[in-house]
């Protein structure tokens, strides 16, 4: 389990970030899915 943020981690899987407002974006995953995060 990562107790900390890995750069080459996080390179090697997002291809993009779309953000709509500082509260909601979308993870662009180099799979192919998206994971769209809302925070309230």
């Amino acid at each position: 389990m990562l107790e900390e943020f890995d750069e080459q981690i996080f390179n090697a899987l997002v291809e993009e970030i779309e953000v709509f407002s500082p509260t909601h974006f979308v993870f662009q995953l180099k799979s192919g899915w998206r994971v769209e995060e809302i925070e309230e």
